[in-house]
C-alpha cells in the first residue's frame, strides 16, 4: 500500500484501509494508540489498514467521524498545519489538545460535531 503523502481532499473515495492509515497519521497515533482510542486491538488495526477488513458498527461511525474532522480541517488547513492545531491545546475542547481529546469516550464525535458548525 502507497503511503506517500496526506491527500485529505479525496479521502472519502480512497480505499478504506487508506483512510485508516492517512487518519492514524493526521492525528500522530501509532498504531497501539489508535487501538486505545478505537477500543479494538493493534492487529484489528493493522488489519483495516491492509485492508483485510473494514470495521463496523460503532468503529465504522468512530472512522467516519475521525475522516469528517480530517477533512473539515482540510479545507482550512493543509496537513503540516492540521497536525500543528491537533498537537496544540484548544480552549473549545476544555483546553485539552485534540489529539487527547479523541481518546475520551465521545471525544471524536463532538470534535467532529463542532468542526461541522465551522465557517457556517
Amino acid at each position: 500500500m502507497s503511503h506517500a503523502s496526506l491527500n485529505l481532499a479525496n479521502l472519502a473515495s480512497a480505499p478504506f484501509g487508506e483512510q485508516v492509515f492517512t487518519l492514524r497519521q493526521l492525528f500522530g497515533f501509532t498504531k497501539v494508540e489508535f487501538a486505545l482510542v478505537l477500543d479494538v486491538n493493534e492487529k484489528t488495526i493493522r488489519r483495516w489498514e491492509e485492508g483485510a477488513i473494514a470495521p463496523q458498527g460503532s468503529h465504522r461511525l468512530a472512522v467516519d467521524a475521525l475522516r469528517n474532522i480530517a477533512e473539515s480541517l482540510g479545507e482550512l488547513f493543509e496537513p503540516d498545519i492540521i497536525r500543528v492545531w491537533i498537537d496544540r491545546e484548544n480552549p473549545a475542547l476544555q483546553g485539552e489538545r485534540p489529539r487527547d481529546f479523541a481518546k475520551k469516550p465521545g471525544g471524536i464525535f463532538l470534535m467532529a460535531h463542532l468542526l461541522s458548525n465551522v465557517g457556517r
